[in-house]
């Protein structure tokens, strides 16, 4: 497995110590496109995705918006700013229809108080957030427009069937670029047979090639 190989399958697996902890506590359900914390909030919980999909974006003084990350079932998000405690630097809405668990310092002390292992190991998770984080503004500050949509379509998913769901101004607002620039692109590996474009659908056709496309 190559280094971009390493880095998109970059989704951090949770600890079974805490996946088991966090799982008892009852969830609450949110519908697609239902805000669950917004930027500027002051954080008085974390949550961990139990079912379906959850994007961070933030906002601009102009009010643009731009996608930072989708986080799937099984991870955890909105931890930073209930650790730091300044207000939140993104907002957080259900991409999809979710389930998702709020946890509070009266649960998290509850927790590590019962198992203090639990806390390493949540130091663990933590820790490779980070690193996964600063891969990612590496890669915004070195890679060309062309390859930040290339890796992105490979972040979204990387499942059997090649899937990826998504529109041209999601991938732009998630990257940074126009709209045009990403039909462009588009176009551009829809000719090397890379991709095969649908309604708001995108199939890897050659996932080998795109990866070596960023590593060019």
């Amino acid at each position: 497995m190559n280094k971009w190989e390493l880095f998109l399958d970059h989704k951090i697996d949770m600890p079974t110590e805490l996946f088991q902890t966090f799982k008892t506590k009852p969830g609450q359900k949110f519908k697609i496109n239902q805000i669950i914390y917004r930027q500027g909030e002051i954080a008085k919980n974390f949550y961990y995705l139990k079912e379906g999909n959850v994007q961070a974006f933030v906002n601009s003084a102009d009010g643009l918006e731009k996608i930072l990350t989708t986080y799937k079932k099984g991870e955890i998000f909105g931890e930073a700013s209930f650790f730091d405690g300044f207000p939140r630097m993104s907002s957080a809405k259900a991409f999809s229809d979710s389930e998702i668990i709020s946890i509070n310092k009266t649960d998290i002390i509850s927790y590590f108080q019962k198992e203090p292992f639990l806390a390493l190991n949540f130091i663990e998770l933590l820790s490779k957030k980070v690193r996964m984080l600063s891969n990612e503004i590496d890669n915004i500050s070195f890679l060309s427009a062309e390859k930040r949509i290339a890796q992105h379509i490979l972040n979204l998913n990387l499942s059997s069937k090649c899937l990826v769901d998504c529109t041209h101004e999601g991938i732009g607002k998630a990257v940074g670029v126009s709209r045009v620039t990403v039909s462009r692109t588009l176009n551009k590996f829809s000719k090397y047979k890379w991709i095969d474009t649908k309604y708001k659908k995108i199939i890897i056709l050659d996932k080998e090639a795109i990866i070596k496309f960023i590593e060019l």
